[in-house]
């Protein structure tokens, strides 16, 4: 919600507006889960996949909903917000994983250990298309966009977050898991995304790159102050 506030300030299109917004709210997974099993173990993981089943999937709907609305569809009709969503294979997957979680389900082996082998690849490949949309060739606007997401998602939402799970009565893994679900830099996806729906893709990879970069610093800074 801040973001759109700023976007008049920022003077941000509706493209770069997109990106502004997925910096802002997406989750690396992976970077939150090695942080939540160094301070906590196996119990601070369980907490934190627990907050990621149920930030994930709203993260991705926040996000395919900006992007449906203020991407760059260039000539082509802009689809409506319920097919964007049933089509978004994102979507369709948090909303696959949760289904076989509540039904108890376990896939065949041949099944999973398929999926496996393709997630492995599917994953090196966004993160080499992000990293090859990366340029130090940064226009004066980019570099406050990039610094305003940052530190939105970085600082201003962790520390916010901290506070308000502090006054709700959380502590140890859990309040720990909150702040680096929301302290973590956005995903790789993010730049996936934003090239399937017109979103600002040079602006995304650089977001990417820099909170990538830049919560070498803040992440224990924040995981420091839950521990306190």
């Amino acid at each position: 919600m801040l973001i759109i506030v700023l976007r008049r300030p920022l003077r941000a299109n509706g493209p770069q507006l997109t990106s502004l917004v997925q910096g802002g709210i997406r989750i690396n997974i992976y970077i939150g889960l090695v942080f939540a099993s160094a301070a906590y173990g196996p119990q601070g993981v369980a907490t934190f996949a627990l907050a990621a089943a149920v930030m994930v999937p709203l993260v991705n709907v926040i996000s395919v909903g900006v992007l449906s609305k203020h991407g760059n569809r260039g000539d082509r009709d802009r689809p409506k917000l319920w097919r964007e969503l049933l089509d978004n294979p994102l979507i369709q997957s948090c909303a696959a994983g949760l289904a076989l979680n509540l039904l108890h389900l376990k896939l065949p082996a041949f099944l999973a250990t398929t999926l496996e082998m393709l997630a492995a690849p599917a994953l090196v490949c966004g993160t080499l298309a992000a990293g090859a949309a990366i340029t130090f060739r940064l226009r004066r606007r980019d570099v406050l966009d990039i610094l305003s997401a940052s530190a939105l998602k970085l600082i201003a939402l962790p520390l916010a977050a901290v506070a308000i799970a502090t006054a709700l009565g959380a502590s140890g893994a859990t309040l720990t898991s909150i702040a680096i679900i929301c302290a973590a830099p956005t995903a790789r996806s993010a730049y996936v995304l934003a090239t399937r729906m017109g979103g600002d893709t040079h602006l995304m990879a650089s977001i990417t790159g820099a909170q990538t970069l830049l919560s070498i610093a803040t992440l224990p800074f924040i995981v420091g102050v839950t521990m306190r």
